[in-house]
């Protein structure tokens, strides 16, 4: 977040060693440990991941990275990005690759300002987004409303047909222009087709489809056989419904951002991270959006995967800590979690996505008391605009950014991001009018915000982990994001683990995993069967056609699938949800014996005498690894070479003289006890009086505590 020092400022860092705008030095670059062998050579390749507050850029440019932060523009992301690519000096004629996080289907969602939808469905079947589930969205909460569906009661077209369980046809779809002429007098801006059973047999869903497009023209259709081909009819109806709603917002800004990046020159096709990893072409992410709705936390996710590998820590806790809120997953065995029980904006959605847990706890944050008197901290923030109070653009609420400069782990000297000055005065203002109405004085109250923010955080890291059988004290904490160093040593503390890591370029990691993610597709489809009766080969069938299903959308990309991974979603009879259990090859004992193994270390128990039923099968294919975004650092020259200063910061609740280290200066094998903090052009990082800092081959900062 900060650089200390006199050394030159701006927005670009060149991440081989110094900063620089178009000129670069070079590094040689590692396989780190799984991600593709960087090739000399190559095209250089550019990751852009939009945030809430800011937009952040990596061009890795023949293994010598570069990297920029500029403020996202939420109005039209493209401006953000291209002001990152021009900040970045980046010659689009010579990329090889562009990758893109965005968070536009995100923000039509949340800001419900997607396109007026109309959804088939099956006659008798209008309630179905209306009733939905019979839970509550807070127990004991009878006055709490759910939110409303996306589309209304009134937009929904019912479709005289029916098919039963298996497929077979009880009431034939006999007039599918009459459903039609019933869609297009509703003026709908997006289609949603979602008949029952379809993903059993989707002829009546490809008959209405067909007879939609040939009366609306470049209306977009959404089938929930094409979207979502498994059963539970309202989450099915949910997905589809919420890929329409985005799908003409994000086809727009996708074709805008393709059009004007093409006019500066580039050649390659754009391409969109996947919420469950991996990316798609932007013309397949247009016709499938419900599948970039965590595009941007799933960047995060493969970036922090990508560090874990490189620093032979395979299982990892990673929290991606920015200005407007926390993600927190699972990394096991170099690769993150994923789930299709996804929720957004309170509607659920079951394409596969990777498992991310997020809370309302960011940098900006704002800080406020409740009623009964206590500090509490977000979910609301301040985001880019105004932002914290330390930015100077208006914000006068005390938010954790604020807090941090309070107690000097910020340097108001050194432009946040390259470009943003901080305002110390103003910061304390802020902190010292929440601290008035508390009874605390400013230090007090801004040491209350960081510890009320890392409760936070700390409740949201046992989910994914003590909540889901993992035992924190086995694994390291993963600490990135613009915010995330600065709280790692606590956090990692009340959670037991041993090591900390702290990615070179934490603060835009994000952008840097887009380079480290693959071409992907996932495909999955219901097989309701009990195990026991289920053989070798209907398994292999099933299989097989789910990817050849997967190989064909790589095809469509023009990439070949090197690597396909299967899973069977399984539970005991009985039982309303069930566990993906990935599987090597298609063994039915082996299936069951991998299930009662996940069951007991999900749930602590389990029940190899009841019968298990495969509920869904599901295939993942991805295309060759790409060449590794982490280029090994050169040798360090001890780090006093790296010091640059001293400063007063609050430690432990202690005012203390702590040195002050620049991140670039550091270099493998450097090494230094806190406290202390190491100062970047994208993040800050505390450093406990308790923990020794080491920095291993790919530039990372390995932190351990000196009793562990």
């Amino acid at each position: 977040m900060s650089v200390p020092g006199g050394a030159r400022r701006q927005a670009v860092h060149d991440a081989s060693g110094g900063r620089g705008g178009a000129s670069t030095a070079r590094s040689s670059a590692s396989d780190g440990s799984g991600g593709g062998r960087h090739q000399p050579g190559g095209d250089p390749r550019l990751g852009v991941d939009v945030g809430g507050t800011f937009t952040d850029l990596v061009l890795d440019d023949d293994g010598s990275l570069r990297v920029a932060k500029v403020p996202s523009t939420r109005h039209d992301q493209a401006e953000g990005v291209l002001d990152g690519v021009e900040r970045l000096e980046a010659d689009a004629t010579t990329l090889g690759r562009f990758a893109h996080g965005t968070t536009v289907a995100t923000n039509a969602l949340l800001e419900r300002d997607g396109a007026r939808t109309v959804l088939v469905t099956t006659a008798g079947f209008r309630d179905l987004l209306e009733i939905g589930r019979q839970d509550r969205p807070s127990l004991y909460d009878l006055t709490v409303d759910r939110p409303p569906p996306l589309v209304a009661r009134d937009q929904v077209v019912e479709a005289d047909e029916r098919l039963a369980a298996d497929g077979s046809v009880l009431r034939a779809l006999e007039e599918p222009d009459a459903v039609a002429a019933a869609v297009a007098a509703l003026e709908p801006e997006a289609v949603a087709i979602c008949l029952l059973f379809s993903f059993r047999d989707d002829r009546h869903e490809r008959a209405v489809a067909d007879a939609v497009a040939q009366r609306l023209g470049g209306v977009p259709v959404s089938r929930s056989s094409e979207v979502l081909a498994v059963f539970r009819e309202y989450e099915r109806a949910s997905t589809t419904a919420l890929n329409a709603y985005v799908a003409p917002r994000l086809a727009r800004y996708l074709a805008s951002l393709q059009r004007r990046l093409e006019e500066a020159g580039l050649r390659c096709t754009v391409e969109v991270m996947r919420s469950g990893g991996g990316t798609f072409a932007a013309e397949l992410a247009a016709r499938l959006p419900v599948h970039t709705l965590l595009s941007g936390p799933a960047a995060g996710a493969w970036g922090a995967a990508a560090v874990a590998r490189a620093s032979g820590r395979p299982d990892v806790i990673a929290f991606d800590m920015g200005g407007t809120s926390t993600d927190v997953t699972l990394v096991d065995g170099g690769r993150p979690a994923t789930t299709a029980e996804g929720a957004i904006g309170g509607l659920p959605f079951a394409a596969t996505a990777t498992d991310i847990h997020t809370v309302g706890a960011g940098g900006g944050s704002i800080a406020w008391r409740d009623a009964g008197g206590a500090l509490r901290v977000g979910p609301r923030s301040a985001g880019a605009e105004p932002g914290p109070a330390a930015y100077g653009r208006g914000g006068t609420d005390a938010t954790v950014t604020d807090a941090h400069v309070v107690l000097g782990r910020l340097d108001p000297n050194a432009p946040l991001g390259g470009t943003l000055q901080l305002e110390p005065d103003a910061a304390a203002a802020a902190v010292g009018r929440l601290g008035e109405r508390l009874g605390l004085d400013v230090e007090e109250c801004a040491l209350g915000i960081v510890r009320v923010a890392e409760a936070n955080i700390t409740r949201a890291l046992r989910v994914v982990s003590v909540e889901r059988g993992k035992d924190p004290r086995d694994r390291a904490l993963l600490a990135f994001g613009g915010a995330g160093p600065l709280h790692q040593g606590p956090l990692a503390r009340e959670l037991g683990c041993p090591v900390v890591i702290v990615p070179p370029h934490a603060g835009v990691l994000a952008a840097l995993g887009l380079l480290a993610a693959p071409i992907a597709t996932d495909s999955a489809r219901t097989h309701l069967r009990l195990l026991d009766r289920l053989d070798t080969d209907q398994l292999e069938d099933g299989w097989r056609q789910l990817e050849a299903e997967a190989r064909e959308l790589l095809d469509e990309q023009a990439v070949t699938a090197r690597a396909v991974h299967r899973s069977a979603d399984c539970r005991y009879r009985g039982q309303a949800y069930e566990l993906e259990v990935p599987v090597d090859d298609a063994d039915a004992d082996a299936l069951a014996a991998a299930f009662h193994a996940l069951h007991d270390e999900r749930y602590g128990y389990a029940q190899p005498d009841e019968p298990v039923e495969v509920v869904n099968l599901r295939v993942r294919a991805e295309g060759p690894p790409p060449r590794s975004p982490l280029p090994e650092v050169a040798d360090g020259r001890g780090a006093e070479q790296a010091e640059v200063g001293t400063r007063r910061v609050v430690v432990d609740g202690q005012g203390r003289e702590c040195p002050v280290y620049a991140r670039e200066r550091l270099g493998r094998g450097d090494r230094f006890r806190g406290p202390a903090v190491v100062a970047g052009v994208d993040t800050t990082c505390l450093v406990l009086a308790d923990q020794t800092a080491s920095v291993d081959q790919v530039g990372s900062l390995v932190l351990t505590f000196q009793d562990g």
